[in-house]
């Protein structure tokens, strides 16, 4: 038996398989590559960018909830009292939006200045929903602000 050809195969196999990709894989912390169709949080907040790339999910009991962590600790939630598509105020006592930074830091839409959920489809037959949300939030203490700009698609159960 000639060892000399399949010793030249397989170093030819392994050439090939370690050549240089043609594109590089996205990167998780891009919100341009946030989540997937059909089931994504994503978001700007001042000047963070988010994206809820750890872990997403959407539950409908008494209000739909939202919630999304991003790999740095950053999260989002959305309490959703009106689901129906239209746009809606979201303030302290409905369609609650509460953001933390990486830094545990609370932003939160308020009643006297309300931001805006707008939904933009919902199939209550398949549990889906998607829409934005804008306007501005609030620190709890201090009166700082920050906007938010934020959209959402993604499905939820009951």
């Amino acid at each position: 038996m000639r060892p000399l050809p399949a010793l030249l195969a397989c170093c030819a196999l392994l050439f090939h398989a370690c050549g240089k990709d043609d594109a590089p894989a996205p990167s998780l912390e891009s919100p341009a590559n946030c989540g997937v169709s059909g089931f994504r949080l994503q978001a700007t907040i001042g000047p963070d960018d988010f994206c809820a790339n750890a872990s997403l999910f959407a539950d409908r009991a008494v209000v739909l909830t939202v919630n999304g962590i991003q790999t740095n600790g950053a999260t989002l939630t959305l309490e959703l009292d009106s689901t129906s598509v239209g746009t809606h105020a979201a303030g302290e006592s409905i369609n609650h939006v509460l953001y933390t930074d990486r830094l545990g830091l609370a932003w939160r839409s308020n009643d006297s200045d309300p931001a805006n959920v707008a939904i933009t489809g919902h199939d209550t037959g398949s549990n889906r929903i998607k829409g934005t949300v804008s306007g501005r939030l609030h620190a709890p203490v201090g009166g700082a602000t920050r906007t938010i700009s934020a959209a959402f698609e993604l499905a939820y159960t009951e």
